[in-house]
């Protein structure tokens, strides 16, 4: 397989974007990139779990992009500065990702402690996405 050279130019976009960036839950947890270069294509649940390491009786759930990222791009009233800017980075990330990779699935992992894949696919059949977890009790 012939290695894009947007790749690690794609990845590093990422990173820099989630420089920082936590997702908040029941605990803050870092943003990580992955890219997946072995890998053509993540199409069901299963492959995930087999590309992730987990049991393959993990219990996955799917979400839409755009809902996943709804409570942390969306500013409130309340929100002072930092808040604003915090969602003003997940804006970026959003749009990010949707510019630069086709169809992105949202995959949770788990139960009460959840591992989150945003997962998307690359021109050259490569993966990339970002991972997060989640503590929901």
């Amino acid at each position: 397989m012939q290695k894009n050279n947007q790749t690690p130019e794609l990845v590093a976009t990422f990173q820099k974007l989630t420089e920082n960036l936590t997702w908040m839950s029941e605990t803050d947890a870092p943003i990580q990139v992955f890219c997946w270069q072995d890998c053509s294509a993540i199409k069901t649940p299963k492959q995930l779990l087999e590309q992730t390491h987990h049991e393959a009786d993990t219990p996955v759930e799917e979400v839409e992009l755009d809902q996943f990222f709804e409570p942390v791009v969306t500013e409130q009233d309340w929100f002072e500065d930092e808040e604003k800017e915090t969602a003003e980075k997940y804006r970026s990330l959003l749009s990010a990702l949707k510019e630069n990779l086709s169809d992105i699935k949202v995959y949770r992992v788990g139960e009460i402690e959840i591992d989150v894949y945003v997962v998307g696919q690359m021109e050259n059949d490569g993966i990339v996405g970002i991972s997060t977890q989640v503590v929901e009790t």
